[in-house]
């Protein structure tokens, strides 16, 4: 019935204000296909499968400003819908981020890939620290006897404040530090941050 509408709608305003080389069909066709898009969006993180002594509030990305791009991004959802600062914001695949600020009808959320990210994780039965070092993101203080292989997962470890045992991507590469006693790992993270546009804010009742 909405896209009847639509098309109805359309179809009669263009009559008045769109030139006759404007083809009304493309217009609806890829107005459909922008709401289908964003269906499929919300299936995908609707299918998360949430621990039920959870509370969850999904959004949708308000804002993220170019210059700005790998550090922070603004959502829907503030004050108004129980967000505190602090609160873990992950997507379908995995962390994202984490409540930074929060005003009535928006918040902003600090991603993973910023330069002021700095989250306890553990890779088998070993901690370390997320961070962002020359541009990528890692995982620092880890001994070079931890016996942890490209490939492994990386979960957030409980430690602080963030919930545990949230994904966060896998080993992609493994070097030493100049000191070569303090393994460097390099993470391939799960969520792709460049198509970000639904998330869920999460935390403990």
């Amino acid at each position: 019935m909405l896209l009847l509408f639509l098309v109805i709608f359309i179809s009669n305003i263009s009559y008045f204000i769109m030139p006759n080389n404007i083809n009304i069909n493309v217009i609806v066709d890829d107005y459909t296909k922008y709401l289908e898009s964003e269906y499929n969006e919300l299936l995908k993180i609707n299918e998360i499968d949430f621990n039920t002594n959870l509370n969850v509030s999904i959004s949708r990305i308000l804002y993220r400003d170019i210059y700005d791009y790998h550090n922070y991004i603004t959502i829907y959802k503030g004050s108004n819908d129980n967000l505190e600062e602090g609160m873990v914001v992950i997507n379908e695949s995995g962390l994202v981020g984490v409540v930074t600020k929060v005003n009535k009808n928006n918040s902003i959320v600090r991603l993973i890939t910023s330069v002021d990210s700095n989250i306890s994780v553990k890779i088998n039965e070993y901690s370390g620290i997320l961070k962002v070092s020359n541009g990528s993101l890692i995982v620092s203080d880890l001994s070079n006897y931890d016996n942890i292989n490209v490939g492994d997962k990386i979960y957030t470890s409980g430690i602080g404040n963030l919930i545990g045992d949230i994904y966060i991507g896998e080993v992609r590469e493994i070097t030493l530090n100049n000191t070569n006693i303090e393994k460097i790992i390099t993470v391939t993270p799960a969520v792709d941050f460049d198509n970000l546009k639904y998330i869920a804010v999460i935390s403990y009742d």
